[in-house]
C-alpha cells in the first residue's frame, strides 16, 4: 500500500494545503507571499504532493527545485519544511511508517533542491557537420 493510500488519497492531501500554509506562514523562517499560488489544489505543489506520496506515476510540473528552492533556500529551512509536512499529514502522535517514509524520499531530494545542478547542454547539430549550435 502506497503512502499516498495510507494518508487518504488526494482528498487528504488537497485538505492539508491550507494547513501546510498556515504553518509556513506562522514560520518566521518561511516568506510565502511569492509561493501563495503553489497551495491552491490544483497548483504544482499539489500535484507534485501527490507524485512524492505514490498516488501518480508521473509529475509534469514545475522541477521540484524551481517548485520548493524559493521557500527553502538552506538546509535550515529545508528541514523545516519537512517537519510540517509531517506535521500536517501525521500529525503530533505522527505514524512512525509514513513519517519515516516521508522523512527519506524527501532527503534524496535535498540535493536537487538546495544544490541542483546545471544540466549540461545539449549539442544540436545541423545536416551540415560544421554548423554546430549550443
Amino acid at each position: 500500500m502506497t503512502l499516498y493510500m495510507k494518508i487518504g488519497g488526494r482528498t487528504a492531501i488537497e485538505n492539508a494545503l491550507p494547513a501546510l500554509r498556515e504553518a509556513l506562514e506562522a514560520d518566521p523562517c518561511f516568506d510565502l507571499p511569492s509561493s501563495r499560488g503553489e497551495f491552491e489544489q490544483s497548483g504544482d505543489l499539489c500535484e507534485f504532493l501527490v507524485f512524492l506520496f505514490g498516488g501518480s506515476p508521473f509529475y509534469d510540473g514545475k522541477p521540484a527545485a524551481d517548485l520548493l528552492s524559493p521557500l527553502c533556500n538552506c538546509e535550515d529551512a529545508y528541514e523545516r519544511f519537512v517537519d510540517h509536512l509531517v506535521a500536517v499529514f501525521f500529525g503530533p502522535s505522527g505514524n512512525f511508517e509514513g513519517e519515516e517514509s516521508l522523512r527519506t524520499m524527501m532527503s534524496r531530494l535535498r540535493p536537487r533542491v538546495l544544490a541542483p545542478k546545471p544540466v549540461p547542454p545539449v549539442l544540436v547539430y545541423s545536416i551540415e557537420n560544421e554548423h554546430m549550435r549550443v
